[in-house]
């Protein structure tokens, strides 16, 4: 009797801790998504087959492959901005732990596609041509970030803590 208990346990506490699209009881809910999907997410991709990456589509048309490994998301950042210098750009600063790690998985990456990702959706692609080490901008304009998602992503990482 006791090892019945102790096996309906274990598995009401590994459905309870289940992650991914539809797991639990929570499915659909905000709490479910921010386990889910990251308000934002940058992460590497491919046109290429590779083990473990999601084919995902593309904002404007087409689809990738992307790592199933975010190399940023908001707690990864320190603060944000909007930037108009040179266009409208979301500016992301990296925390400095997490510099050389971002360092390090972009120039293995060099001349592939990145991706920038909005509640668990591809919005903006672009091709490497340096490693990311302290900061990160991603245009807002047609076939990228919009002003709302932009201003969505300035409030993930003031609630992680960081903001100008």
């Amino acid at each position: 009797m006791r090892l019945v208990a102790t096996i309906a346990l274990a598995v009401a506490c590994l459905a309870a801790c289940a992650t991914g699209p539809g797991a639990g009881p929570e499915r659909g809910s905000a709490a479910a998504a921010a386990v889910v999907a990251p308000a934002f997410e940058l992460r590497l991709a491919s046109g290429q087959k590779r083990e473990g990456w999601a084919e995902m589509p593309v904002r404007g048309g087409g689809t990738l492959l992307v790592a199933p490994t975010p190399l940023l998301t908001p707690k990864d950042i320190k603060n944000a901005a909007i930037s108009s210098t040179s266009g409208d750009s979301l500016i992301l600063n990296v925390r400095e732990g997490n510099r050389a790690v971002l360092q390090a998985a972009t120039a293995d990456h060099m001349y592939k596609q990145i991706v920038f990702l909005v509640d668990g959706q591809v919005v903006y692609m672009a091709m490497l041509g340096m490693p990311l080490n302290r900061q990160v901008a991603i245009r807002i304009g047609p076939d990228a970030l919009t002003q709302d998602e932009a201003k969505r992503c300035l409030q993930a990482v003031k609630e992680q803590g960081g903001g100008k």
